[in-house]
């Protein structure tokens, strides 16, 4: 993968935003769709087109698509989103108030019964 490729990926606000949650561990499509507030059909777009470059992963587990990132994540990438993360700006603030909407669907979700796959929420059932 070119750094061109990468910096084209991360320059668009909303791929950024599902690595940084892909960051933080697998999703199903319906989390994403549902913190980056994004229509499946946009949604289905971005990842169909970071999956193509090899920044994500899929996976079926049932009736649920989970995404990740590939491992090993690319340093280029690595670094731009610690960078981000860490400074500060409307952007940076953005990536920040995902992961912690990310962490309070997923913890709500763990709270009820269900049969999320394992690989999103681990023992704890979400989806």
């Amino acid at each position: 993968m070119e750094a061109s490729d990468i910096y084209k990926c991360i320059a668009d606000t909303q791929r950024l935003r599902i690595i940084n949650l892909l960051d933080e561990g697998p999703l199903c499509v319906c989390h994403l769709q549902e913190i980056l507030n994004a229509t499946q059909v946009k949604m289905s777009k971005q990842l169909a087109g970071m999956k193509q470059l090899g920044i994500i992963e899929s996976q079926r587990e049932g009736t649920w698509m989970i995404y990740s990132l590939t491992q090993p994540l690319h340093g280029l990438i690595q670094f731009n989103l610690d960078y981000l993360l860490g400074a500060t700006c409307a952007e940076c603030n953005q990536l920040q108030q995902d992961i912690f909407n990310r962490h309070k669907i997923v913890d709500a979700l763990a709270k009820n019964a269900s049969d999320c796959p394992k690989s999103v929420c681990g023992d704890n059932a979400c989806c």
